[in-house]
């Protein structure tokens, strides 16, 4: 007996947790990347990005209470078919090394 999957559409709107799986890929649509210390930027290749598509991303980043805040992370560019870059909005290297988690939304 297969087991009930954890996002159900109800209509227009999801009930339960979205889910993915993030391949290594040059197709991939979701995934996990790093800015490290000291860059300014990173780029992530994907042919399934386009000018057009919406970028998710959070970032994950040790820091202690009393260094601040870090810059927002943002998509800096994108190529079409190739690749997409994040980077500081700030345009300044990052300090320590900083994850991105980031997902790629179609809006056609």
């Amino acid at each position: 007996m297969a087991g009930n999957p954890l996002e159900l559409l109800r209509r227009v709107l999801f009930t339960g947790i979205q889910t993915t799986r993030a391949q290594s890929a040059s197709n991939q649509f979701a995934g996990r990347t790093t800015l490290n210390s000291g860059d300014t930027t990173v780029t992530v290749s994907s042919s399934v990005v386009t000018s057009d598509s919406i970028i998710l991303h959070g970032m994950e980043a040790n820091t202690s209470q009393s260094s601040g805040f870090a810059a927002p992370i943002d998509v800096m560019s994108i190529v079409d078919g190739s690749h997409f870059t994040f980077g500081q909005a700030d345009g300044v290297a990052v300090v320590r090394e900083t994850n991105i988690m980031w997902q790629i939304l179609h809006t056609n």
